[in-house]
């Protein structure tokens, strides 16, 4: 009798392990087989300069540099759960810290495009982080600088025609840097037509994470070719 319930225990044992890889599998492949939303194409407005490093400004009415990152850098990321701006008053040179995002636990730290000295953060990004990746010309602009030399400020980045090629040419970098990055353990981030997934930086691997934020954001400072 003893050794009959041993058996049943076992076998039942073995049926609900059948059955519990049965649904990790049945899961796996429903997963799989969701549509993998593909990067934008970046599609800059008139009037922004654009940084190598993936940030834009405009000048406003008062004088003052309005800043933020570009569309390519909010769809490489997909979400910001935290953005971290210096203090007013702040002096930062070009190249140097201007604010931190949180991407899913992780630092990502944006260069200034321009040298001078922080003014204001955008409240409405700073309550609302997902604005700076939902409409990152806009509503989810993040810092203001002011500089005493504007024709300085400007002089090395790109605007129109020379920015929207640059970061069309970003798109194709990204989706050659993800390739090689992909395992069978990672969600996967290209989509159809070989353009890089909505948020497929930020499904790298901490190390990954790492080569990208070199890479593509903190990488030395770049003056266009005329």
């Amino acid at each position: 009798m003893v050794a009959l319930l041993v058996i049943l225990t076992i076998v039942l044992a073995l049926a609900v392990d059948s059955f519990v890889l049965a649904r990790q599998r049945r899961t796996a492949s429903v997963e799989a087989l969701q549509p993998i939303v593909a990067m934008k194409v970046p599609q800059p407005p008139q009037g922004v300069f654009l940084d190598a490093a993936h940030t834009w400004l405009r000048i406003t009415s008062d004088g003052r540099l309005r800043v933020g990152i570009d569309d390519f850098l909010a769809e490489a990321v997909g979400q910001v759960d935290k953005v971290d701006v210096p203090a007013q008053g702040t002096t930062i040179e070009r190249g140097s810290p201007l604010f931190t995002l949180t991407v899913k636990g992780r630092k990502l730290v944006i260069p200034s495009p321009a040298s001078g000295t922080v003014m204001s953060a955008n409240d409405k990004a700073m309550r609302d982080p997902s604005a700076v990746v939902r409409d990152p010309y806009g509503s989810g602009w993040v810092a203001s600088i002011w500089t005493r030399d504007h024709h300085a400020a400007i002089a090395p980045l790109r605007i129109g025609a020379a920015a929207t090629h640059f970061l069309r040419e970003e798109l194709h970098r990204l989706a050659d840097f993800m390739v090689p990055s992909r395992t069978m353990a990672h969600v996967p981030v290209m989509a159809d037509g070989g353009l890089p997934g909505k948020g497929s930086a930020a499904s790298l691997d901490d190390a990954s994470w790492d080569t990208f934020s070199r890479e593509f954001v903190n990488a030395p400072t770049q003056t266009p070719i005329a």
